[in-house]
């Protein structure tokens, strides 16, 4: 059910919807070799070097550290990114529990 809101209530209503289609995709990370890594479910690159990709993820926090590291792929709209080079470590970050609201007013 929506209830109109005054004063940007369609935004809030678009924000809700990106929400919840981010909550309904899948994550899954595929490595070839240490040398490449295919990601689905990405929702942002936080940062990125020759040795660390920070993303966040619909499962959460993802950090990737290796040396020369390169973005071939990044598509945010389908959640999927790929990287190369040579991956030292994977390491996963909690994931906040938030509510539906929460980050519409932050």
């Amino acid at each position: 059910m929506f209830v109109p809101v005054q004063g940007g209530g369609m935004e809030i209503i678009m924000q809700i919807e990106q929400k919840k289609q981010n909550q309904l995709r899948e994550h899954s990370l595929v490595m070839d070799n240490r040398r490449k890594i295919s990601l689905t479910g990405v929702d942002e690159v936080e940062s990125f070097s020759e040795s660390a990709v920070t993303l966040k993820t619909c499962m959460g926090g993802l950090i990737i550290k290796g040396k020369s590291l390169t973005i071939n792929k990044l598509n945010t709209d389908t959640g999927e990114l790929d990287v190369n080079g040579e991956v030292s470590s994977i390491q996963y970050t909690a994931k906040k529990s938030e509510s539906l609201f929460s980050g519409l007013f932050k």
